[in-house]
């Protein structure tokens, strides 16, 4: 029995760290779009395949402070906008009007609708018009991080698996509106700088038609852009780093081929979650811990590193996925599970291989024990792995 519960806990770990892989790859590509309705075209495809969802409305806020307008719509024969009042009478509205997630069941339920309002209601017009019915629906709210200021709704419909969306796809969600308020907040406040690699065309890297050139072969190729834009267009590391820093605010950390690897830091972290999560600490400096990463606008968001290392000071740096993948390479050795479009892959590791060894071979037998992994279960998939990482560093970090 305990061997069956250590495989279903690995298996549920390796669900979650491909999870974050390719929600990680999403947020790369809504990153790299112009507007919205590059968003539409480029991305809902893979929002929708990332949460098993069988359709996608992604709404703004109106010019009147006052209304939802769809922008992004599919599984729909039309790509009409949609204006909605921020108010209760719709589920979209209400879930605008109170910045609240609303993971619903099944919208033609009334009782439940009413759980969240007396006034709530789904709208089945379009149902009735189309022959769809729509029955689970998850809405979580795009708010500004800075303000909290309401900027979007992002809604799936309908789980394929025809069963409620689950706790790992409702945090996804709540990650991916942070990414969309990233994306959102960019393009708002700037009519000449809209992605992160923008700024090359802004330094002259790059001229505009350059640039959309990258994008079309990325998007026919299926690759990330920043392959297309190091190797077919000869964009230097130093130049993407520059456009990075500039688009998320903190410094460009180049690769060093000579940096010495941070031993005691690195102890309890296993490449494989590393990889999946984008986030690596590679020096103390009078500075604090710096974390190196390809997203700090998600990876502070998260607050993960913040548990792992409460008593440290943190210093972000970006750099690009290619540097960031060497400098895995030159700490851990090799590079078997990054893929030719520079993604990351988690190899089929069981959870005590996520787990680097508790010190030195005296204490080989200090790793988790079968009541943690009990325990571990317990909680919601979606918070497993990050909760192990943090109880082992925790535990490394005292013996």
């Amino acid at each position: 029995m305990a061997g069956n519960g250590a495989a279903t806990n690995s298996g549920e770990i390796n669900i979650k760290l491909d999870f974050t892989r390719n929600l990680n790859h999403v947020t790369n590509k809504i990153h790299a779009t112009s507007n919205i309705d590059e968003i539409m075209l480029d991305v809902s495809k893979d929002i929708c395949t990332l949460f098993n969802a069988d359709r996608l409305t992604i709404y703004v806020v109106g010019e009147d402070r006052a209304s939802l307008v769809s922008k992004v719509k599919t599984g729909l024969n039309s790509f009409k906008d949609l204006k909605l009042p921020i108010a209760e009478q719709s589920v979209a509205g209400y879930a605008a009007m109170h910045k609240k997630v609303l993971n619903i069941r099944d919208v033609y339920d009334e009782k439940e609708l009413a759980g969240y309002s007396q006034h709530l209601r789904f709208l089945q017009e379009v149902d009735k018009r189309t022959g769809y019915r729509t029955k689970q629906m998850l809405v979580v709210p795009v708010l500004d991080a800075a303000s909290g200021d309401l900027v979007g709704i992002i809604q799936i419909i309908n789980n394929k698996a025809g069963v409620p969306f689950t706790a790992m796809i409702e945090e996804g969600m709540q990650e991916l509106a942070q990414t969309m308020s990233v994306a959102l907040r960019q393009r708002q406040h700037s009519t000449t700088v809209k992605t992160k690699y923008d700024y090359l065309v802004a330094d002259a890297v790059l001229s505009a038609a350059e640039f959309e050139l990258a994008t079309r072969t990325a998007r026919r190729k299926g690759i990330e852009i920043e392959e297309v834009l190091i190797d077919e267009f000869q964009v230097s590391s130093a130049a993407l780093g520059k456009a990075l820093s500039s688009f998320f605010g903190v410094p460009y950390e180049p690769y060093k081929a000579d940096r010495i690897k941070p031993a005691d830091l690195l102890r309890n972290l296993k490449r494989e979650y590393v990889e999946s999560s984008h986030w690596i600490p590679i020096e103390e400096t009078q500075e604090g811990l710096v974390i190196l990463t390809i997203d700090p606008e998600r990876i502070q968001a998260s607050r993960v590193i913040n548990n792992i290392f409460p008593k440290n000071r943190l210093a972000y740096r970006v750099c690009t996925q290619r540097e960031f993948k060497q400098t895995l390479d030159l700490f851990y050795g090799g590079g078997a599970s990054a893929d030719a479009a520079g993604s990351f892959a988690a190899d089929e590791s069981s959870m005590d291989d996520l787990l680097s060894s508790l010190g030195g071979e005296e204490e080989e037998g200090a790793g988790i024990s079968q009541d943690d992994v009990s325990a571990a279960a317990d909680n919601e998939l979606v918070k497993l792995v990050n909760k192990i990482i943090v109880d082992s560093y925790r535990m490394g970090a005292s013996d």
